[in-house]
C-alpha cells in the first residue's frame, strides 16, 4: 500500500497562511525582508503579509491600503495549495491505474 507523503511546500504555505490568519497585523512585527534590513525605505513587497492578514479577517479596505496586490497574492497561494493538495491526496483517486487502488497481491490470482 502506498504511503502518502505531504510535500514540505504544502506544509509551508498552509502554515504561513494560518500564521497570517491568527497574527495581528496592526502590531509591530519582525521582518526578514532583505531590502528593509539593508536600510531601504521602500520595498515592493512590503505590506503584502499585512494585506493578506487583513483579507483573511475580512477587512478589505485595510487590506487594499496595506498592499493593492494582496488579493492577487492570496489567490495565487490558494491555487498553489490546491494543486499541491490535489497531487498529495488525490493521486490514487484521480488515477486510472487499477494497481493504485488495490495492492498488487490482490490482482494476481
Amino acid at each position: 500500500m502506498n504511503k502518502r507523503k505531504i510535500p514540505i511546500e504544502l506544509i509551508i504555505w498552509v502554515s504561513g497562511l494560518l500564521w497570517l490568519a491568527f497574527s495581528r497585523p496592526e502590531s509591530t512585527h519582525f521582518t526578514i525582508c532583505p531590502l528593509a534590513l539593508a536600510g531601504f525605505e521602500h520595498c515592493p513587497g512590503c505590506g503584502l503579509g499585512h494585506s493578506i492578514s487583513y483579507l483573511l479577517r475580512g477587512e478589505w479596505q485595510l487590506s487594499w491600503q496595506s498592499h493593492p496586490l494582496g488579493t492577487f497574492a492570496l489567490l495565487i497561494l490558494l491555487k498553489r495549495i490546491f494543486e499541491l493538495g490535489k497531487t498529495a491526496f488525490c493521486s490514487n483517486v484521480c488515477s486510472n491505474k487499477t494497481e493504485d487502488f488495490y495492492p498488487s497481491k490482490l490482482l494476481r490470482k
